[in-house]
C-alpha cells in the first residue's frame, strides 16, 4: 500500500514498480483518495502491470470505494469506524461497488464488532485485511486479528503490518509472523 511517495518525490511510478518488482511484491494498492493520486492512477497501473505487479486502489474513506477506476484489479476500503462502515454499506446498498476484487482493511472498531455487521460485507465478497499495527497496539498480532475476523464470519484474513515508527521507537519486525502472507503499511517505509 502506498500513499505519499509520489507526491513527495520519493519515487516515480516507474521507480516504485521497479523496486517493488525486485522485492517480489505481487500486488500494490495506491491510496486513491489522497495526495492527488487519482490523477496518477493511469501511470501507476501501467508501471505496475509492466513490472508484473497487480495494480489496485485503496481508499481511506469507505464511501470513496465508489470512485475506484474501472480498470483497477482490486479495491480496498478502510473500515476503521462508523463513517467508513456506513460509507461502504451505502455503496453496497446502492449498487455502487466496483466490479473487481474487494477487501476491507480494518481494526474492528464499532460497528464492525458482530457477525451481523460483518455478514453483508462477507456476502458481497469483501476479503478481510486486518490492521496488525503492533507499533500502536501490542495485542494487534496477526493471530489475534485473524481469530477476530474468523469470529465475525470471514473464513480467513490477511494482516497488514504496520511498518512505520511510532513515538521514536523503531517499527516492529514481525519476524515471528514471516509465514503470514502480509501487506506492508506503508510501502514508503520499506522500499
Amino acid at each position: 500500500m502506498v500513499a505519499w511517495m509520489f507526491a513527495n518525490g520519493q519515487f516515480t511510478e516507474r521507480q516504485f514498480a521497479q523496486r517493488a518488482s525486485v522485492e517480489r511484491y505481487e500486488w500494490a494498492a495506491l491510496e486513491h483518495d489522497g495526495y492527488e493520486n487519482a490523477g496518477r492512477w493511469p501511470t501507476f497501473k501501467f508501471e505496475c502491470e509492466s513490472h508484473g505487479i497487480l495494480p489496485g486502489v485503496w481508499v481511506t474513506e469507505g464511501y470513496n470505494i465508489i470512485h475506484t477506476p474501472a480498470d483497477a484489479k482490486f479495491a480496498i476500503a478502510e473500515v476503521e469506524g462508523p463513517g467508513d462502515y456506513e460509507g461502504v454499506m451505502n455503496a453496497l446498498t446502492w449498487g455502487q461497488l466496483p466490479d473487481c476484487s474487494l477487501a476491507i482493511c480494518t481494526n474492528f472498531n464499532t460497528p464492525l464488532t458482530s457477525p451481523t455487521a460483518a455478514a453483508p460485507l462477507i456476502e458481497a465478497g469483501f476479503a478481510c485485511l486486518t490492521e496488525a499495527y503492533m507499533n500502536e497496539n501490542q495485542n494487534a498480532t496477526p493471530d489475534n486479528l485473524d481469530r477476530q475476523a474468523r469470529n465475525l464470519g470471514w473464513p480467513t484474513s490477511q494482516p497488514v503490518f504496520g511498518v512505520y515508527p511510532v513515538g521514536g521507537r523503531p517499527a516492529p519486525t514481525y519476524e515471528q509472523w514471516q509465514t503470514w502472507p502480509g501487506v506492508d503499511y506503508l510501502g514508503e517505509y520499506v522500499l
